[in-house]
Protein backbone atom coordinates (compact mmCIF):
# COMPACT_ATOMS: atom_id res chain seq x y z
CA UNK A 1 0.00 0.00 0.00
CA UNK A 2 1.26 3.66 -0.88
CA UNK A 3 -0.09 6.91 -0.77
CA UNK A 4 -2.07 8.59 -3.36
CA UNK A 5 0.79 11.31 -3.54
CA UNK A 6 3.42 8.77 -3.72
CA UNK A 7 1.49 6.63 -6.51
CA UNK A 8 1.02 9.67 -8.40
CA UNK A 9 4.85 9.99 -8.78
CA UNK A 10 5.64 6.83 -9.55
CA UNK A 11 3.91 7.83 -12.87
CA UNK A 12 5.85 10.71 -13.27
CA UNK A 13 8.72 8.46 -12.91
CA UNK A 14 7.94 5.88 -15.08
CA UNK A 15 7.18 8.75 -17.89
CA UNK A 16 10.70 10.39 -17.29
CA UNK A 17 9.36 13.24 -15.77
CA UNK A 18 11.82 14.84 -13.61
CA UNK A 19 10.55 18.02 -12.24
CA UNK A 20 7.08 19.25 -10.57
CA UNK A 21 6.85 22.96 -10.16
CA UNK A 22 4.92 24.88 -7.56
CA UNK A 23 4.56 26.26 -4.15
CA UNK A 24 3.11 23.99 -1.35
CA UNK A 25 0.44 24.76 1.53
CA UNK A 26 -1.22 23.02 4.20
CA UNK A 27 -3.65 21.15 1.85
CA UNK A 28 -1.12 20.04 -0.62
CA UNK A 29 1.14 19.06 2.24
CA UNK A 30 0.47 15.28 1.83
CA UNK A 31 1.94 15.45 -1.95
CA UNK A 32 4.91 17.93 -0.98
CA UNK A 33 5.79 14.49 1.43
CA UNK A 34 5.92 12.46 -1.23
CA UNK A 35 7.46 14.63 -3.51
CA UNK A 36 10.37 14.60 -0.31
CA UNK A 37 10.03 11.05 -0.52
CA UNK A 38 10.65 10.84 -4.30
CA UNK A 39 13.95 13.32 -4.20
CA UNK A 40 15.54 10.81 -1.63
CA UNK A 41 14.94 8.13 -3.95
CA UNK A 42 15.92 9.95 -7.08
CA UNK A 43 12.46 10.55 -8.87
CA UNK A 44 11.22 13.39 -9.40
CA UNK A 45 12.05 16.57 -7.48
CA UNK A 46 9.92 19.59 -6.50
CA UNK A 47 10.72 23.38 -8.04
CA UNK A 48 9.59 26.14 -5.35
CA UNK A 49 8.56 28.76 -8.46
CA UNK A 50 7.76 32.33 -6.30
CA UNK A 51 4.41 32.31 -7.84
CA UNK A 52 1.91 29.73 -8.81
CA UNK A 53 1.55 31.63 -12.33
CA UNK A 54 5.38 31.24 -12.49
CA UNK A 55 5.12 27.54 -11.63
CA UNK A 56 2.66 26.97 -14.81
CA UNK A 57 5.29 28.90 -16.73
CA UNK A 58 8.25 26.51 -15.94
CA UNK A 59 5.97 23.42 -16.39
CA UNK A 60 4.95 24.85 -20.10
CA UNK A 61 8.33 25.33 -21.08
CA UNK A 62 9.83 22.32 -19.49
CA UNK A 63 7.39 20.59 -22.03
CA UNK A 64 8.19 22.55 -24.95
CA UNK A 65 12.06 21.86 -24.77
CA UNK A 66 11.46 18.30 -23.65
CA UNK A 67 8.61 16.99 -25.57
CA UNK A 68 7.58 15.54 -21.87
CA UNK A 69 4.43 16.63 -19.75
CA UNK A 70 4.81 19.50 -17.61
CA UNK A 71 3.78 19.28 -14.13
CA UNK A 72 2.65 22.41 -11.87
CA UNK A 73 0.80 21.96 -8.80
CA UNK A 74 -0.85 24.28 -5.50
CA UNK A 75 -2.68 24.41 -2.39
CA UNK A 76 -6.17 25.12 -2.55
CA UNK A 77 -7.40 28.26 -3.22
CA UNK A 78 -5.62 31.26 -4.11
CA UNK A 79 -2.72 28.80 -5.00
CA UNK A 80 -5.04 27.48 -7.82
CA UNK A 81 -6.49 30.56 -9.29
CA UNK A 82 -2.80 31.83 -9.18
CA UNK A 83 -2.23 28.58 -11.36
CA UNK A 84 -4.80 29.79 -13.75
CA UNK A 85 -3.09 32.29 -16.09
CA UNK A 86 -0.69 30.06 -16.48
CA UNK A 87 -2.83 26.74 -17.49
CA UNK A 88 -4.48 29.44 -19.92
CA UNK A 89 -1.03 30.53 -21.49
CA UNK A 90 -0.95 26.81 -21.73
CA UNK A 91 -3.97 25.71 -23.36
CA UNK A 92 -3.98 28.38 -26.00
CA UNK A 93 -0.50 27.31 -27.07
CA UNK A 94 -1.62 23.66 -26.80
CA UNK A 95 1.37 22.69 -24.51
CA UNK A 96 0.08 19.43 -22.39
CA UNK A 97 0.69 20.11 -18.73
CA UNK A 98 -0.67 17.81 -15.41
CA UNK A 99 -1.93 20.38 -13.03
CA UNK A 100 -2.95 19.00 -9.56
CA UNK A 101 -4.38 21.50 -7.49
CA UNK A 102 -5.52 20.68 -3.63
CA UNK A 103 -8.59 20.95 -1.61
CA UNK A 104 -9.41 21.03 2.35
CA UNK A 105 -10.45 17.30 3.28
CA UNK A 106 -13.82 16.04 1.66
CA UNK A 107 -15.50 15.99 4.83
CA UNK A 108 -15.19 19.63 5.24
CA UNK A 109 -16.29 20.91 2.29
CA UNK A 110 -19.04 23.42 2.90
CA UNK A 111 -18.00 24.47 6.57
CA UNK A 112 -15.75 27.45 5.65
CA UNK A 113 -12.58 25.17 6.00
CA UNK A 114 -9.57 27.79 5.21
CA UNK A 115 -8.86 28.76 1.62
CA UNK A 116 -11.95 25.99 0.39
CA UNK A 117 -12.44 25.80 -3.46
CA UNK A 118 -14.48 23.08 -3.56
CA UNK A 119 -18.32 23.49 -4.88
CA UNK A 120 -19.80 24.57 -1.66
CA UNK A 121 -17.02 27.23 -1.93
CA UNK A 122 -15.25 29.38 -4.55
CA UNK A 123 -15.08 27.16 -7.09
CA UNK A 124 -11.84 26.57 -8.02
CA UNK A 125 -12.56 23.48 -10.31
CA UNK A 126 -15.32 25.26 -12.62
CA UNK A 127 -13.01 28.00 -13.27
CA UNK A 128 -10.39 25.23 -14.88
CA UNK A 129 -13.59 24.03 -17.59
CA UNK A 130 -12.75 26.68 -20.05
CA UNK A 131 -9.05 26.28 -19.88
CA UNK A 132 -8.17 22.34 -19.57
CA UNK A 133 -8.53 19.37 -21.98
CA UNK A 134 -9.63 17.22 -18.83
CA UNK A 135 -10.57 19.02 -15.30
CA UNK A 136 -11.72 16.71 -12.33
CA UNK A 137 -12.91 16.34 -8.57
CA UNK A 138 -11.10 13.50 -6.87
CA UNK A 139 -13.61 12.54 -4.97
CA UNK A 140 -12.64 8.97 -3.71
CA UNK A 141 -9.36 7.20 -2.78
CA UNK A 142 -9.92 4.37 -5.25
CA UNK A 143 -10.78 7.00 -8.34
CA UNK A 144 -7.28 8.62 -8.33
CA UNK A 145 -5.32 6.31 -10.17
CA UNK A 146 -8.49 6.11 -12.93
CA UNK A 147 -8.21 9.70 -12.94
CA UNK A 148 -4.92 10.41 -13.43
CA UNK A 149 -4.13 7.77 -16.13
CA UNK A 150 -7.13 10.01 -18.12
CA UNK A 151 -5.37 13.25 -17.61
CA UNK A 152 -2.25 12.03 -19.04
CA UNK A 153 -4.09 11.21 -21.94
CA UNK A 154 -5.70 13.77 -22.41
CA UNK A 155 -2.38 16.09 -22.05
CA UNK A 156 -1.01 14.02 -24.71
CA UNK A 157 -3.38 13.34 -27.44
CA UNK A 158 -3.57 14.85 -30.91
CA UNK A 159 -5.33 17.83 -28.98
CA UNK A 160 -2.90 18.31 -26.30
CA UNK A 161 -3.47 20.14 -23.82
CA UNK A 162 -3.50 20.93 -19.86
CA UNK A 163 -5.41 18.08 -17.67
CA UNK A 164 -6.19 19.27 -13.91
CA UNK A 165 -6.68 16.89 -10.99
CA UNK A 166 -8.30 18.91 -7.91
CA UNK A 167 -7.47 16.51 -4.78
CA UNK A 168 -8.15 16.77 -1.42
CA UNK A 169 -6.29 16.43 1.42
CA UNK A 170 -7.55 12.96 2.67
CA UNK A 171 -7.75 11.71 -0.74
CA UNK A 172 -3.97 12.39 -1.46
CA UNK A 173 -2.37 10.88 2.06
CA UNK A 174 -5.15 8.19 1.41
CA UNK A 175 -3.24 4.36 0.92
CA UNK A 176 -4.10 2.40 -2.07
CA UNK A 177 -3.29 -0.82 -3.61
CA UNK A 178 -1.77 0.51 -7.19
CA UNK A 179 -3.89 -1.27 -9.83
CA UNK A 180 -2.11 -0.94 -12.89
CA UNK A 181 1.75 -0.19 -11.46
CA UNK A 182 2.82 -3.29 -13.91
CA UNK A 183 1.25 -2.15 -17.05
CA UNK A 184 2.93 0.25 -20.23
CA UNK A 185 1.96 3.34 -20.71
CA UNK A 186 1.57 2.92 -24.68
CA UNK A 187 -2.03 4.70 -24.57
CA UNK A 188 0.10 7.68 -23.35
CA UNK A 189 2.19 8.50 -26.96
CA UNK A 190 0.97 11.10 -29.77
CA UNK A 191 0.00 9.03 -31.79
CA UNK A 192 0.52 10.31 -35.85
CA UNK A 193 -3.03 10.24 -37.33
CA UNK A 194 -2.33 8.30 -41.04
CA UNK A 195 -4.29 10.78 -43.98
CA UNK A 196 -6.93 8.87 -45.79
CA UNK A 197 -5.97 7.34 -49.24
CA UNK A 198 -8.23 9.97 -50.50
CA UNK A 199 -6.58 12.87 -49.02
CA UNK A 200 -3.40 12.09 -50.06
CA UNK A 201 -5.44 12.08 -53.44
CA UNK A 202 -6.43 15.08 -52.81
CA UNK A 203 -3.59 17.13 -51.73
CA UNK A 204 -1.04 15.69 -54.86
CA UNK A 205 -3.90 16.61 -57.09
CA UNK A 206 -4.32 19.98 -56.88
CA UNK A 207 -0.31 20.83 -56.17
CA UNK A 208 0.09 18.69 -59.82
CA UNK A 209 -2.16 21.21 -61.17
CA UNK A 210 -0.16 24.03 -59.45
CA UNK A 211 2.69 26.08 -60.93
CA UNK A 212 3.43 28.11 -58.25
CA UNK A 213 2.58 27.20 -53.80
CA UNK A 214 3.83 28.88 -50.88
CA UNK A 215 3.81 26.63 -47.74
CA UNK A 216 2.54 28.44 -44.76
CA UNK A 217 4.45 26.30 -41.86
CA UNK A 218 2.95 26.28 -38.42
CA UNK A 219 3.80 24.79 -35.05
CA UNK A 220 2.41 22.10 -35.66
CA UNK A 221 5.06 21.51 -38.64
CA UNK A 222 7.61 20.74 -35.54
CA UNK A 223 9.13 16.95 -36.42
CA UNK A 224 8.23 16.78 -40.42
CA UNK A 225 10.33 19.76 -41.38
CA UNK A 226 12.95 17.22 -43.13
CA UNK A 227 9.76 16.35 -45.16
CA UNK A 228 8.46 19.96 -46.04
CA UNK A 229 12.05 20.96 -47.25
CA UNK A 230 13.23 18.33 -49.64
CA UNK A 231 9.78 18.75 -51.00
CA UNK A 232 9.55 21.97 -52.07
CA UNK A 233 13.13 22.15 -52.83
CA UNK A 234 12.11 19.32 -55.30
CA UNK A 235 9.76 21.69 -56.55
CA UNK A 236 11.23 25.08 -56.43
CA UNK A 237 8.06 26.20 -53.68
CA UNK A 238 7.86 29.32 -51.34
CA UNK A 239 7.77 29.11 -47.82
CA UNK A 240 6.71 31.05 -44.67
CA UNK A 241 6.31 30.54 -40.90
CA UNK A 242 3.44 31.71 -38.44
CA UNK A 243 4.89 33.85 -35.65
CA UNK A 244 4.50 30.53 -33.56
CA UNK A 245 6.92 28.64 -35.81
CA UNK A 246 9.61 30.94 -36.14
CA UNK A 247 12.84 29.08 -36.34
CA UNK A 248 11.64 26.03 -37.77
CA UNK A 249 12.78 27.24 -41.05
CA UNK A 250 16.35 28.93 -41.51
CA UNK A 251 15.96 32.41 -42.07
CA UNK A 252 18.17 32.08 -44.82
CA UNK A 253 17.23 29.61 -46.75
CA UNK A 254 16.80 30.66 -50.32
CA UNK A 255 12.80 29.99 -50.96
CA UNK A 256 12.15 31.28 -47.75
CA UNK A 257 10.19 34.66 -47.22
CA UNK A 258 10.15 35.46 -43.79
CA UNK A 259 7.63 35.26 -41.07
CA UNK A 260 3.70 36.05 -41.81
CA UNK A 261 1.36 37.13 -39.42
CA UNK A 262 1.99 40.09 -36.41
CA UNK A 263 5.12 41.38 -36.43
CA UNK A 264 6.00 39.54 -39.63
CA UNK A 265 7.61 40.53 -42.90
CA UNK A 266 5.76 41.97 -46.04
CA UNK A 267 7.66 39.81 -48.42
CA UNK A 268 5.89 36.70 -46.39
CA UNK A 269 2.95 37.92 -46.98
CA UNK A 270 4.08 39.13 -50.93
CA UNK A 271 4.49 35.36 -51.06
CA UNK A 272 1.46 34.54 -50.70
CA UNK A 273 -0.66 36.66 -52.92
CA UNK A 274 -2.76 35.32 -55.80
CA UNK A 275 0.40 36.51 -58.29
CA UNK A 276 2.41 34.28 -56.42
CA UNK A 277 0.67 31.33 -55.15
CA UNK A 278 -1.87 29.23 -56.81
CA UNK A 279 -2.27 27.03 -53.63
CA UNK A 280 -1.62 28.19 -49.90
CA UNK A 281 -0.83 25.58 -48.10
CA UNK A 282 -1.14 25.38 -44.31
CA UNK A 283 0.66 22.56 -42.29
CA UNK A 284 0.18 22.63 -38.75
CA UNK A 285 -1.57 25.57 -36.87
CA UNK A 286 -4.92 27.16 -35.71
CA UNK A 287 -6.15 30.17 -38.55
CA UNK A 288 -6.30 32.84 -35.41
CA UNK A 289 -5.93 36.66 -35.51
CA UNK A 290 -1.67 36.07 -35.02
CA UNK A 291 -1.23 33.63 -37.76
CA UNK A 292 -3.62 35.37 -40.31
CA UNK A 293 -2.18 39.02 -40.33
CA UNK A 294 -5.50 39.79 -38.97
CA UNK A 295 -8.11 37.86 -41.14
CA UNK A 296 -6.50 38.76 -44.21
CA UNK A 297 -8.76 37.37 -47.06
CA UNK A 298 -6.27 38.13 -50.07
CA UNK A 299 -3.33 36.62 -47.84
CA UNK A 300 -4.25 32.77 -46.44
CA UNK A 301 -7.89 33.11 -45.78
CA UNK A 302 -9.13 31.90 -49.22
CA UNK A 303 -10.48 29.33 -51.47
CA UNK A 304 -6.40 28.99 -52.97
CA UNK A 305 -6.12 27.30 -49.40
CA UNK A 306 -5.21 23.86 -48.43
CA UNK A 307 -5.40 23.40 -44.77
CA UNK A 308 -3.45 20.11 -43.19
CA UNK A 309 -3.05 19.66 -39.69
CA UNK A 310 -2.71 16.56 -37.43
CA UNK A 311 -4.91 18.67 -34.69
CA UNK A 312 -8.54 18.43 -35.49
CA UNK A 313 -9.45 21.78 -33.80
CA UNK A 314 -7.35 23.19 -36.18
CA UNK A 315 -9.39 22.90 -39.01
CA UNK A 316 -12.48 24.11 -37.37
CA UNK A 317 -12.18 28.01 -39.04
CA UNK A 318 -11.10 26.49 -42.29
CA UNK A 319 -14.82 27.88 -43.34
CA UNK A 320 -13.19 28.89 -47.03
CA UNK A 321 -10.64 26.08 -47.27
CA UNK A 322 -10.00 24.55 -50.66
CA UNK A 323 -9.45 21.22 -48.97
CA UNK A 324 -8.78 20.60 -45.07
CA UNK A 325 -6.48 17.17 -44.80
CA UNK A 326 -6.69 15.41 -41.28
CA UNK A 327 -3.39 13.76 -40.67
CA UNK A 328 0.07 14.20 -39.73
CA UNK A 329 2.07 16.18 -41.41
CA UNK A 330 5.48 14.41 -41.62
CA UNK A 331 3.64 11.17 -43.09
CA UNK A 332 1.45 13.21 -45.55
CA UNK A 333 4.31 15.40 -46.82
CA UNK A 334 6.32 11.88 -47.44
CA UNK A 335 3.70 10.56 -49.46
CA UNK A 336 3.07 13.30 -51.09
CA UNK A 337 6.56 13.53 -51.81
CA UNK A 338 6.69 9.92 -52.84
CA UNK A 339 3.95 10.52 -55.59
CA UNK A 340 6.02 13.00 -57.65
CA UNK A 341 8.08 12.27 -60.63
CA UNK A 342 11.57 12.65 -60.43
CA UNK A 343 12.29 13.71 -63.57
CA UNK A 344 14.81 16.42 -61.69
CA UNK A 345 17.61 16.28 -59.54
CA UNK A 346 17.28 18.00 -55.81
CA UNK A 347 18.69 20.70 -56.02
CA UNK A 348 21.60 21.98 -53.57
CA UNK A 349 20.61 24.40 -51.17
CA UNK A 350 22.63 27.55 -50.17
CA UNK A 351 22.15 28.93 -47.12
CA UNK A 352 23.87 32.24 -47.75
CA UNK A 353 23.14 35.74 -46.70
CA UNK A 354 23.46 39.21 -48.34
CA UNK A 355 26.50 41.03 -48.60
CA UNK A 356 24.83 43.07 -45.66
CA UNK A 357 24.54 40.05 -43.43
CA UNK A 358 20.54 39.26 -43.80
CA UNK A 359 18.96 37.06 -45.84
CA UNK A 360 18.70 37.47 -48.99
CA UNK A 361 15.02 37.15 -50.03
CA UNK A 362 13.07 38.64 -46.37
CA UNK A 363 12.34 42.04 -46.51
CA UNK A 364 12.97 43.90 -43.13
CA UNK A 365 11.61 47.14 -42.37
CA UNK A 366 13.99 49.91 -41.43
CA UNK A 367 17.22 47.35 -42.17
CA UNK A 368 19.81 49.98 -41.79
CA UNK A 369 19.27 51.08 -37.97
CA UNK A 370 20.31 47.66 -37.12
CA UNK A 371 23.45 48.70 -37.61
CA UNK A 372 22.78 52.02 -35.47
CA UNK A 373 24.98 52.08 -32.25
CA UNK A 374 23.43 55.12 -30.25
CA UNK A 375 22.38 55.56 -26.67
CA UNK A 376 19.55 54.93 -26.00
CA UNK A 377 19.60 51.46 -27.81
CA UNK A 378 17.63 51.01 -30.86
CA UNK A 379 15.69 47.62 -30.57
CA UNK A 380 16.01 46.45 -34.08
CA UNK A 381 19.79 46.84 -33.55
CA UNK A 382 19.60 45.12 -30.28
CA UNK A 383 17.83 41.87 -31.84
CA UNK A 384 20.12 41.71 -34.62
CA UNK A 385 23.71 41.94 -32.81
CA UNK A 386 22.44 39.33 -30.19
CA UNK A 387 21.66 36.65 -32.94
CA UNK A 388 24.59 37.01 -34.57
CA UNK A 389 26.98 37.05 -30.85
CA UNK A 390 24.70 34.37 -28.88
CA UNK A 391 25.72 30.69 -29.63
CA UNK A 392 23.91 29.51 -32.46
CA UNK A 393 22.32 26.34 -30.59
CA UNK A 394 20.73 28.97 -28.25
CA UNK A 395 17.31 28.50 -27.14
CA UNK A 396 15.55 32.17 -27.13
CA UNK A 397 11.99 33.22 -25.82
CA UNK A 398 10.32 36.51 -26.40
CA UNK A 399 7.60 37.84 -23.52
CA UNK A 400 4.28 39.48 -24.79
CA UNK A 401 4.85 42.94 -25.70
CA UNK A 402 7.38 44.63 -27.48
CA UNK A 403 9.78 41.91 -27.20
CA UNK A 404 8.04 39.44 -29.51
CA UNK A 405 7.15 42.13 -31.76
CA UNK A 406 10.69 43.40 -32.51
CA UNK A 407 12.00 39.20 -32.26
CA UNK A 408 9.61 37.90 -34.88
CA UNK A 409 10.87 40.56 -37.00
CA UNK A 410 14.85 40.92 -36.43
CA UNK A 411 15.85 37.51 -34.71
CA UNK A 412 17.79 35.41 -37.44
CA UNK A 413 17.45 31.81 -36.83
CA UNK A 414 19.61 29.78 -38.69
CA UNK A 415 18.01 25.92 -38.52
CA UNK A 416 19.63 24.05 -41.18
CA UNK A 417 17.37 21.21 -43.43
CA UNK A 418 17.33 17.89 -40.96
CA UNK A 419 17.06 20.24 -37.99
CA UNK A 420 14.18 19.79 -36.29
CA UNK A 421 14.29 21.44 -32.49
CA UNK A 422 13.02 24.51 -32.43
CA UNK A 423 14.90 27.26 -30.93
CA UNK A 424 12.82 30.22 -31.13
CA UNK A 425 9.47 30.35 -28.65
CA UNK A 426 7.24 33.02 -27.64
CA UNK A 427 3.68 32.41 -25.68
CA UNK A 428 1.14 34.17 -28.67
CA UNK A 429 -1.40 31.81 -27.98
CA UNK A 430 -2.65 33.71 -24.61
CA UNK A 431 0.12 36.25 -24.55
CA UNK A 432 0.51 36.11 -20.77
CA UNK A 433 2.73 39.02 -19.58
CA UNK A 434 5.83 37.22 -18.18
CA UNK A 435 5.24 33.87 -19.31
CA UNK A 436 8.94 34.16 -20.94
CA UNK A 437 10.74 34.34 -17.14
CA UNK A 438 9.19 31.19 -15.97
CA UNK A 439 8.98 29.22 -19.30
CA UNK A 440 12.73 30.05 -19.58
CA UNK A 441 13.47 28.52 -16.38
CA UNK A 442 11.69 25.56 -17.49
CA UNK A 443 13.38 25.10 -20.33
CA UNK A 444 16.86 25.42 -18.42
CA UNK A 445 16.43 22.46 -16.41
CA UNK A 446 14.92 20.31 -19.18
CA UNK A 447 18.08 20.97 -21.15
CA UNK A 448 21.33 22.65 -20.47
CA UNK A 449 21.78 24.68 -23.71
CA UNK A 450 22.00 28.59 -23.42
CA UNK A 451 18.51 29.99 -22.83
CA UNK A 452 17.84 33.63 -23.94
CA UNK A 453 15.08 35.82 -22.50
CA UNK A 454 13.75 38.89 -24.06
CA UNK A 455 10.91 40.65 -21.09
CA UNK A 456 10.39 43.80 -20.74
CA UNK A 457 10.22 46.24 -17.91
CA UNK A 458 6.41 45.53 -17.39
CA UNK A 459 6.92 41.82 -17.64
CA UNK A 460 9.68 42.07 -15.07
CA UNK A 461 7.91 44.00 -12.73
CA UNK A 462 4.65 41.52 -12.72
CA UNK A 463 7.06 38.44 -12.57
CA UNK A 464 10.81 39.36 -12.15
CA UNK A 465 11.20 37.66 -8.80
CA UNK A 466 11.14 34.08 -10.82
CA UNK A 467 14.31 34.82 -11.61
CA UNK A 468 15.94 34.06 -8.33
CA UNK A 469 14.86 30.34 -8.90
CA UNK A 470 17.50 30.48 -11.88
CA UNK A 471 19.78 31.53 -8.93
CA UNK A 472 18.96 28.74 -6.82
CA UNK A 473 19.38 26.02 -9.63
CA UNK A 474 22.47 27.74 -11.15
CA UNK A 475 20.88 28.08 -14.69
CA UNK A 476 22.72 29.32 -17.78
CA UNK A 477 19.80 32.23 -18.62
CA UNK A 478 20.07 35.29 -19.99
CA UNK A 479 17.74 37.95 -19.38
CA UNK A 480 17.31 41.04 -21.54
CA UNK A 481 15.06 43.40 -20.19
CA UNK A 482 14.27 46.14 -22.79
CA UNK A 483 14.05 48.72 -20.17
CA UNK A 484 11.93 51.77 -21.97
CA UNK A 485 9.68 52.71 -18.22
CA UNK A 486 6.56 52.17 -20.44
CA UNK A 487 4.12 49.13 -21.29
CA UNK A 488 5.38 49.63 -25.15
CA UNK A 489 2.77 47.87 -26.87
CA UNK A 490 0.27 49.83 -25.01
CA UNK A 491 2.02 53.13 -25.62
CA UNK A 492 2.34 52.60 -29.16
CA UNK A 493 -0.91 51.31 -29.77
CA UNK A 494 -2.38 53.99 -28.26
CA UNK A 495 -0.60 56.26 -30.83
CA UNK A 496 -0.58 54.60 -33.67
CA UNK A 497 -5.00 54.04 -32.86
CA UNK A 498 -5.40 57.74 -31.80
CA UNK A 499 -6.32 56.74 -28.45
CA UNK A 500 -5.90 58.75 -25.38
CA UNK A 501 -2.29 58.77 -23.64
CA UNK A 502 -3.10 56.76 -20.57
CA UNK A 503 -1.81 53.98 -18.36
CA UNK A 504 1.73 53.15 -19.89
CA UNK A 505 4.33 54.72 -17.77
CA UNK A 506 6.43 52.71 -15.53
CA UNK A 507 9.10 54.22 -12.79
CA UNK A 508 12.47 54.32 -13.69
CA UNK A 509 14.29 50.94 -12.57
CA UNK A 510 17.46 50.50 -12.57
CA UNK A 511 17.30 46.32 -13.28
CA UNK A 512 20.81 45.41 -13.40
CA UNK A 513 21.46 46.74 -10.03
CA UNK A 514 17.80 44.82 -8.78
CA UNK A 515 19.64 41.75 -10.23
CA UNK A 516 22.64 42.05 -8.39
CA UNK A 517 20.40 42.76 -5.22
CA UNK A 518 18.69 39.04 -5.92
CA UNK A 519 22.13 37.80 -6.23
CA UNK A 520 22.39 37.34 -10.21
CA UNK A 521 25.20 39.11 -12.10
CA UNK A 522 23.69 42.71 -13.67
CA UNK A 523 25.04 45.23 -16.31
CA UNK A 524 23.60 47.72 -17.43
CA UNK A 525 23.97 48.81 -21.59
CA UNK A 526 23.30 52.14 -22.57
CA UNK A 527 24.88 51.80 -26.35
CA UNK A 528 25.49 48.10 -27.58
CA UNK A 529 29.25 48.57 -27.74
CA UNK A 530 28.80 48.42 -24.04
CA UNK A 531 28.23 44.65 -25.06
CA UNK A 532 31.90 44.70 -25.90
CA UNK A 533 33.19 44.98 -22.49
CA UNK A 534 31.20 42.73 -20.67
CA UNK A 535 31.80 39.58 -23.65
CA UNK A 536 28.47 37.90 -24.61
CA UNK A 537 30.59 34.47 -25.01
CA UNK A 538 31.93 35.01 -21.69
CA UNK A 539 28.38 35.14 -20.19
CA UNK A 540 27.66 31.87 -21.27
CA UNK A 541 30.96 30.45 -20.47
CA UNK A 542 29.73 30.83 -16.40
CA UNK A 543 27.17 29.50 -14.14
CA UNK A 544 24.24 30.90 -13.42
CA UNK A 545 22.02 33.48 -15.18
CA UNK A 546 22.91 37.00 -16.14
CA UNK A 547 20.68 40.00 -16.47
CA UNK A 548 21.09 42.62 -18.95
CA UNK A 549 19.13 46.06 -18.43
CA UNK A 550 19.06 47.74 -22.02
CA UNK A 551 18.01 51.16 -22.30
CA UNK A 552 15.95 50.98 -25.23
CA UNK A 553 14.57 53.98 -27.43
CA UNK A 554 11.13 54.21 -26.79
CA UNK A 555 9.91 56.42 -29.93
CA UNK A 556 10.84 53.31 -31.89
CA UNK A 557 7.68 51.36 -33.32
CA UNK A 558 7.36 47.98 -33.22
CA UNK A 559 5.69 46.34 -36.21
CA UNK A 560 2.34 45.96 -34.93
CA UNK A 561 0.06 47.07 -37.87
CA UNK A 562 -1.91 43.89 -38.23
CA UNK A 563 -2.97 44.28 -34.67
CA UNK A 564 -4.09 47.98 -35.45
CA UNK A 565 -5.52 47.20 -37.85
CA UNK A 566 -7.96 44.48 -35.90
CA UNK A 567 -8.31 47.07 -33.08
CA UNK A 568 -9.76 49.58 -35.25
CA UNK A 569 -12.35 47.17 -37.03
CA UNK A 570 -10.67 47.74 -40.28
CA UNK A 571 -11.25 43.60 -41.56
CA UNK A 572 -8.20 42.39 -43.11
CA UNK A 573 -4.33 43.98 -42.90
CA UNK A 574 -1.67 44.70 -45.53
CA UNK A 575 0.86 42.44 -43.99
CA UNK A 576 2.15 42.70 -40.44
CA UNK A 577 4.05 46.23 -41.10
CA UNK A 578 3.45 49.19 -38.51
Amino acid sequence: MIENGDLILNYLERLGIEYVFGVPGGSIEPFYNALARSERKGGPKAILARHEAGAAFMADGYARVTGKIGVCCSTSGPGATNLITGVANAYADSIPLLVITAQPSIEKFGLGAFQEGSCTGINTVRMFETCTRYNTLVSHPAQLENKLLQAISYTKSNCPGPAHLSIPLDIMRAKVEPKYGAQHLRAFINHEVVTSDKGVELLFRYLSEAKKVTFVVGEGCSGAVSQLLRLVELQNWLMVTTPMAKGLISDFHPLYRGVFGLGGHESAREALLPSNADFVVVVGTALDEVTTGGWDTEAILSNRMIHISQNAEHLSRSVLAKACILGSPKLLLEQTFNCIPKFKEKPTVEYLPGADGFPKYVEYRDKEVCFNNSSPVKPQALYWTLSQLCPPNSYVLMDTGNSFLWGIHYWQTHNKAGVEDKLFHIGMGFASMGWAIGASIGMALGNKAPIICFTGDGSVLMSGQEMTVAKEHNLNILFVILNDSHLGMIKHGQLLGGAENIGNVLPQVDFAAMAIAMGLKGHRINKLTDLDAIGIDEIFKQDGPCVLDVLIDANEVPPMGSRMKVLAGCGAYDGGQA
